[in-house]
């Protein structure tokens, strides 16, 4: 579920009158926010709907019994319907239940990626108007911020992370050794390389193995933009619009900062890695040939399919993989995890917010339909799924990460199998963490960003000409999404 169901979104649609439907808890304002008055739950006999994604529904008596444990009132039942796998189609799926206005699923798992589509048009609860003060405070203090954050719109909050993902690199510790490395001598969870090492490693560790590939990861068209390729700009200590703290906006009033050298710099990379020292573009003295070219045509699945059948050696992918290939039907210890390696240190770095080991945000959260007619039994709800019990039984289910940080250092967590194993390294990752762009106008910028990407990638332009033409297309947006 992951990052197909991560990050990516369509373009903000024009508001409806069904975005003014009344919905059973309170009325509409002419402007189209919901004037919320959910009353306490009275401890009726109450069914409420949970529309969630394939990998908790293929595990729906754990997850109830786990709701049980963590203090479900025993008069609410959860109707468990499975949603589809990808967010973009889950978005389109919500699109259709909520333009029209149906009071169920009551609750639903959703996408930050939804939140400046769905909020203005009075699709979802604000938060700030359902949850107890205590969970509000605890949102602010306790967790993942930039997971919070995420779903905030116009001072409302329209969601509660249910988990974070945090990407990483997974490798065969076994072939690492056989090219004479020692991964656990040399700290390699906890202490981040240069993308420079990784390359010397990735190339001896395929020679000494005699396997396909080196490195493999999703470049298709709906990642390289947002995504995979981004993260590299961001290691390398570049961004497309300056500082971090820009993501958002304001649009028209931010600089855009596609055309530098850090940009142009991770371009160099991913064809050094693709093409080697033959690229005419490659980066001087570093090491390539690793990364497969059909890796632009490649999303998660197909991206994992070599390291899946023991024929790559590293490979980029969200936490909850590492549960699938680190348990004992799989690899075993075999597995280890590592930070991404980066261009530049923080410090050398050209934005704040950039430069070392940094990788982009994916999770879900948990929303609330304000159509539903079970609104008091679905806040009941959403606090339980959010209690540290709760969490913490999804992490030894799923293998999806607490959005607590302070929950990686329980005893719960440290018991957990397989992915106990992977506590420091996840944990340093989730600190170094960024959100994409949540705005209007990012999906169309993306794709523009994605296009220009891809052509040079495939060695049908220069990364300069590619960040200009990039650059150009975005600041077209920008300036027209202001007028």
């Amino acid at each position: 579920m992951h990052d197909e169901n991560s990050i990516s979104r369509r373009n903000v649609l024009a508001a409806t009158g069904a975005a003014g439907i009344i919905g059973a808890a309170g009325c509409l304002s002419d402007n189209g926010d919901e004037e919320l008055d959910i009353p306490e739950y009275d401890g009726e006999e109450v069914t409420v709907e949970y529309s969630t994604a394939p990998l908790f529904g293929d595990v729906e008596d754990q997850i109830q019994e786990a709701l049980r444990d963590a203090g479900l009132h025993e008069n609410i039942e959860v109707d468990v319907s499975t949603g589809v796998w990808g967010a973009d189609d889950q978005e389109d799926q919500y699109n259709q239940i909520l333009q029209a206005g149906q009071s169920t699923p009551d609750i639903m798992l959703t996408n930050f990626a939804y939140t400046s589509s769905f909020a203005p048009r009075g699709w979802l609860v604000d938060l700030n108007e359902a949850l107890p003060e205590e969970k509000l405070d605890e949102l602010e203090d306790d967790y993942h911020q930039e997971m919070v954050d995420s779903m905030r719109y116009d001072g409302g909050l329209y969601g509660v992370p249910q988990f974070v993902d945090i990407p990483a690199i997974l490798y065969r510790k076994d072939y690492v050794e056989n090219a004479g490395y020692d991964p656990e001598g040399e700290n390699w969870a906890t202490e981040p390389m240069s993308w420079e090492e990784f390359g010397d490693i990735v190339s001896d560790s395929v020679e000494a193995n005699d396997v396909d590939h080196g490195y493999t990861t999703t470049l298709d068209q709906r990642t390289v933009g947002h995504q995979t390729g981004y993260e590299k700009v961001v290691t390398m200590g570049g961004n497309y619009f300056g500082d971090m703290e820009n993501q958002h906006g304001p649009v028209g009033d931010r600089p855009v900062t596609i055309d530098e050298e850090p940009v142009i710099d991770a371009l160099r990379l991913l064809r050094t890695f693709m093409y080697g020292s033959d690229d005419e573009h490659a980066i001087d003295g570093m090491t390539g040939d690793i990364l497969p070219s059909e890796a632009l045509g490649w999303d998660t699945q197909p991206s994992q399919e070599s390291f899946a059948a023991g024929e790559a050696v590293f490979h980029r992918n969200w936490s909850y993989a590492i549960a699938d290939f680190a348990s004992e039907d799989a690899f075993g210890e075999d597995i280890g995890l590592m930070p991404f390696p980066y261009g530049v240190s923080e410090d050398e770095a050209e934005y704040e917010g950039t430069g070392g080991t940094n990788a982009t945000l994916g999770g879900w959260h948990l929303s609330l339909n304000p159509n539903s007619e079970k609104l008091p039994a679905a806040v009941e709800l959403l606090k339980v799924m959010t209690s540290d019990e709760f969490y913490l039984d999804i992490f030894e289910i799923t293998g999806s990460t607490p959005p607590k940080p302070e929950l990686f250092g329980s005893e719960q967590a440290e018991e957990v199998p397989v992915m106990s194993r992977y506590l420091e390294t996840l944990q340093l990752q989730s600190e170094n963490q960024w959100v994409h762009p949540i705005n209007a106008v990012w999906d169309s910028q993306s794709s523009s960003i994605a296009e220009e990407f891809h052509a040079c990638l495939n060695q049908e332009k220069s990364p300069q000409a590619a960040v200009e033409a990039a650059q150009a297309d975005v600041e077209t947006i920008e300036s027209e999404e202001a007028q």
